[in-house]
């Protein structure tokens, strides 16, 4: 368990520093489409990427994290087919706008996510979208694309630190965790795609034990040293709206 322990150490050694260390409950997304909002959730602009295959860090649940099918949606960015109703399964923009809503009334304080409730709910997405979509040219079906927000007025790196909070006050201390042995949410498994955004690599096997908090701080600071230090300086999602 040494190794992991340093890992532990290493993340929180990288968090303390300002370093763009992946949040605990929050994981890597490639984006294909961003769109800025303003703080009232109102629909300003959207375009493509300037750089194709950039790394944004966003809020995941624990399910959404490890996804690799199914209606778990992440919180705010997501694939095209969760954060409006794209697709042939309406059921996971439902889940997308279901969860959302709860979040923001269960933290009225969060700006950010409260303005893209706003506008996700409101029906207008694929028209504002329609023509970078008709135009979009990807390697993968329409419905995956990824879309990511920003809000104009706040600082926006795809990062939100309330769902953080937030989020691991919800989660059920159901056991006792193997690295650290201390009290923790057990998940039943856990995400793969460890050194790689479409990769298949997995850290730790199914019902290993380690606690949430310890598992994706360990698997946030090899990604960090993996790729996420190269974008050190390009992480921000605003970057993609600048004209």
């Amino acid at each position: 368990m040494g190794l992991y322990i340093s890992l532990i150490n290493a993340y929180d050694a990288l968090a303390e520093s300002g370093a763009t260390v992946c949040p605990i409950a929050h994981t890597y997304m490639t984006v294909h489409i961003a769109v800025l909002l303003n703080k009232k959730g109102e629909f300003l602009c959207a375009k493509t990427p300037d750089i194709k295959g950039e790394l944004v860090r966003v809020p995941c649940t624990d399910e959404s994290g490890r996804r690799t099918s199914g209606d778990c949606p992440h919180l705010l960015h997501d694939n095209l087919c969760y954060v409006a109703p794209f697709g042939a399964k309406p059921g996971r923009h439902e889940a997308y706008i279901s969860q959302l809503e709860e979040y923001t009334k269960a933290k009225p304080e969060d700006m950010y996510a409260a303005a893209i409730y706003n506008y996700a709910k409101n029906g207008d997405i694929l028209h504002d979208l329609k023509d970078i979509i008709s135009n979009l040219d990807l390697e993968m079906p329409l419905d995956k694309a990824n879309v990511a927000f920003a809000v104009y007025g706040l600082d926006n790196d795809g990062t939100d630190l309330y769902w953080t909070e937030h989020y691991l006050s919800t989660l059920h201390k159901n056991g006792i965790c193997s690295v650290t042995g201390e009290p923790d949410y057990i998940p039943s498994a856990y995400p793969a795609c460890i050194i790689s955004p479409s990769g298949k690599e997995r850290f730790f096997l199914k019902d290993c034990g380690v606690g949430y908090v310890a598992s994706q701080k360990i698997i946030h600071a090899i990604q960090y040293w993996t790729y996420g230090a190269k974008n050190e300086a390009r992480v921000k999602t605003e970057s993609y709206i600048q004209d």
